[in-house]
């Protein structure tokens, strides 16, 4: 027998969800420092295998947004909260897109990296570990300290795992530079059933 309650769940519901799928768009808050800004993620420069910082949606820089349950606050800064990595809310197929600047102030690097990777908990070897990683680049230069990267992958993730973007260069160096506002950007969103 067919009831409403049937219908809205096969056909309701799943033009809803198909309509608005999980997603979200980030914005990167500075990781690492040269002693600037205050509010950045880290007190010092970076110097191994290091996770991109976020903002969390309706913080920093306008632009971002998420799927309730995809992004939670990972730490704090001061008094404001900070993800590194995002939760797939389903089952299913993600594209990733990446959008990264590493900046290494007063020197001029030889070897600059972006990766995207999923399950990542922590900083260091753990980006290293070629089963976790989906893409990977190495930026181009924009000047002779700073590099642009981009990355798209499609992933697929089980429900609660997690992506996260990282970076490396072979001198001390910062990930999201903070005076550029909205160029280190990270967007997840579901895109199919496996």
């Amino acid at each position: 027998m067919v009831t409403a309650g049937l219908l809205n769940e096969r056909v309701r519901d799943a033009h809803r969800f198909l309509y608005r799928p999980p997603a979200c768009r980030l914005i990167a808050r500075q990781r690492g420092t040269f002693g600037s800004p205050p509010e950045a993620v880290g007190a010092t420069p970076l110097t191994g295998w290091s996770t991109i910082s976020w903002w969390l949606p309706g913080e920093g820089p306008s632009g971002s947004y998420a799927t309730p349950g995809m992004v939670s606050s990972d730490g704090l800064m001061g008094e404001t909260p900070f993800a590194l990595r995002v939760r797939a809310p389903e089952d299913g197929r993600y594209r990733v897109l990446l959008g990264g600047v590493i900046e290494t102030p007063g020197t001029t690097p030889l070897n600059l990296h972006l990766k995207i990777a999923k399950n990542i908990n922590d900083d260091g070897p753990q980006w290293a570990d070629d089963d976790r990683v989906i893409a990977s680049c190495a930026p181009g230069r924009a000047t002779s300290s700073r590099g642009f990267g981009a990355l798209s992958a499609t992933v697929r993730l089980q429900k609660g795992e997690t992506i996260s973007a990282g970076g490396i260069a072979d001198q001390p160096f910062i990930l999201g530079t903070a005076s550029l506002p909205g160029r280190t950007w990270m967007s997840v969103r579901w895109v199919g059933r496996y």
